[in-house]
């Protein structure tokens, strides 16, 4: 139900906004605005303004639509004015209006980065590295624990977060990606990351496709704990436990809370140098049942806050990013870089939705910005039946001086329309496959 409920709420919110902003581009230019739906089918809800506008909410919220007053669509009614047609706009009214949808998307995301900004800033962990796995892309490119990633070919990161987005951009690529590290010992290097397992399945995660490994760091250590037994210290990275290799904060967790009262061999990266230890998980209650309890925090955590202008750069920043990593995912998949397989549908997207909204709302608002500018970036692909491709015929009218022919426009959406029909088929196939697969 959870799924249901955010998938139909990120819907209905991205496209009203971006319906929305065809909506106030009409207006303002003085079209006569006949309908605006968010949804398909069937009409669940409507109303009618003082300017005779319907307002529709339909029964599939896959979409929505604004229809103006329009000759060549439909023979204008008696009481309209030449003025009020939108096709005898002039053509950089015409531009203004296509553009104002993706526009809004795109205010609608910043907004949100902007808001999020100010109430929780930013949180993630430094990026540092564990042991990665063996035989992967990480342990070939020379990665040890201890690497802390400083660039990603020439961009700064900090933060996971960071390091992810700047990946992103590299998906398909067949030279490696150059990574300038400082190592445990304090020296700098660069590892060159071969992206291809990544690549070929962009659907994983790409720690699990490069064999990246999420440091597990000391922050904290409780006094009079299993931890000030153990002579484990703020800043200790901890790389083995009972003989297995750390591979995360979440598993290392579980390890200890299974070993209650046991004493467990480990080495923990210091100052440079491995040291080897023995923990002590100490028993507790807790939920009814025992469990250890070594008595110790994450370290290496990243936390920025914001007060209301500083807020407006950290979301432009955010914005930017995001912008980036859609438009190249996008310029990828039609340039064949990635496979068309990774095209997900709406069951993909109610999932996210869902998963996200389980998390918490903020982690759902990060969400719906980012879907925002994914609708924004894809309507403004110069493709006839998106508002790109009309952007791009208004351009053109505009310099030819004229309008372009009746024939021509209709062939091109007909063109349009297939391509749009064709990939929405081919994201709703792919979605079937990932569930039954």
């Amino acid at each position: 139900m959870l799924t249901l409920l955010a998938f139909v709420v990120t819907i209905v919110v991205i496209v009203a906004f971006h319906e929305w902003g065809h909506f106030l581009a009409m207006r303002a230019f003085g079209v006569r605005v006949l309908t605006f739906s968010v949804g398909f089918g069937p009409r669940l809800a409507r109303f009618t303004d003082k300017k005779g506008t319907d307002w529709v909410i339909s029964a599939i919220p896959l979409g929505g639509f604004v229809k103006p007053l329009d000759r060549r669509d439909d023979e204008l009614p008696e009481d309209a004015r030449e003025d009020e047609e939108f096709s005898g706009k002039p053509a950089w009214q015409r531009v203004v209006v296509y553009a104002a949808g993706p526009v809004f998307n795109f205010i609608l995301a910043f907004l949100i980065y902007w808001l999020l900004m100010m109430a929780v800033g930013q949180r993630d962990s430094l990026a540092v590295v564990g042991a990665p796995a063996p035989q992967s892309p990480a342990a070939e490119a020379g990665f040890q624990a201890g690497d802390r990633w400083l660039a990603v070919d020439g961009r700064e990161v900090e933060g996971w977060q960071d390091v992810i987005s700047a990946l992103v951009l590299h998906l398909g690529e067949e030279a490696p990606v150059p990574v300038r590290v400082r190592e445990a010992g304090g020296g700098t290097q660069v590892r060159e990351l071969d992206m291809g397992a990544w690549s070929t399945d962009p659907e994983q995660s790409p720690f699990a496709a490069l064999g990246l490994r999420q440091a597990v760091l000391i922050g904290r250590v409780a006094e009079d704990s299993g931890a000030t037994r153990s002579d484990i210290r703020v800043g200790d990275q901890v790389l083995t436990t009972a003989g297995e290799p750390v591979t995360g904060w979440a598993p290392w967790r579980d390890l200890l809370q299974a070993s209650a009262g046991e004493a467990l061999p480990a080495t923990v990266l210091r100052d440079g140098r491995e040291v080897d230890l023995t923990l002590y998980p100490q028993p507790v209650e807790y939920q009814g049942r025992t469990v250890g309890q070594l008595g110790v925090a994450p370290g290496g955590l990243v936390e920025h806050t914001y007060n209301p202008v500083a807020a407006v750069g950290a979301a432009g920043d955010r914005f930017a990013q995001q912008v980036n990593v859609i438009w190249a995912s996008v310029v990828k998949l039609f340039t064949g870089h990635l496979p068309l397989d990774s095209l997900g549908g709406p069951v993909t997207i109610a999932q996210v939705a869902g998963e996200s909204a389980a998390v918490g709302f903020a982690s759902f608002l990060m969400l719906l910005a980012y879907l925002s500018i994914t609708l924004g970036v894809i309507n403004l692909l110069p493709v006839p039946m998106l508002d790109g491709g009309w952007i791009l015929f208004g351009i053109i009218e505009m310099i030819r001086g004229r309008s372009l022919p009746e024939r021509f426009l209709m062939t091109a959406q007909g063109v349009g329309l297939t391509l749009v029909v064709s990939f929405m088929l081919l994201a709703i196939y792919n979605d079937l496959v990932r569930q039954f697969s």
